[in-house]
């Protein structure tokens, strides 16, 4: 059985690893804490961030720096960068070198990353694990940043 965590981890991490694609975004209206990753809200405003979520015509850009107000300003590592980011589950691992994508659930929290489905189907690659995500850990784990690209798979 899946469990959706209940609370974004807070850590006291530094969340960029590696990288320097770093874009400075404004946080809507959904503060935003480090390690989660953010979007572009799918009715949002020029560079305006919210945390992510599997929405129709949301596109994820990153993951947040730092923990940010709605109306801040937020440093978010882009394309490239190597980034701590949470495993939405308490109960199901994500491999090392497994694609991951947004969670469905913004209630309770958005920003988390599930892994890529088996199943045919088509999403919005947020990317690469580059560490171990044991869930029940409930701590952040390393992602090579690779929003931006779909990820399509056919059996």
């Amino acid at each position: 059985m899946v469990t959706d965590r209940t609370a974004f981890p807070t850590t006291q991490k530094n969340i960029l690893i590696s990288g320097s694609n770093v874009q400075s975004f404004t946080v809507g209206a959904t503060a935003v804490k480090a390690g989660q990753v953010v979007s572009i809200a799918a009715a949002g405003a020029s560079w305006t961030v919210i945390p992510c979520v599997a929405e129709a015509g949301s596109q994820p850009v990153g993951v947040a720096l730092a923990d940010v107000a709605a109306g801040g300003k937020v440093d978010v590592a882009c394309i490239g960068c190597i980034a701590y980011v949470s495993n939405y589950s308490t109960d199901v691992d994500i491999d090392t070198g497994h694609l991951v994508t947004m969670n469905d659930s913004m209630t309770p929290l958005g920003g988390t990353v599930i892994e890529c489905p088996d199943a045919t189907t088509t999403v919005e690659q947020i990317g690469v694990m580059i560490e171990d995500s044991t869930a029940a850990s409930l701590g952040l784990e390393a992602m090579l940043v690779t929003c931006g690209a779909t990820y399509s798979h056919h059996h």
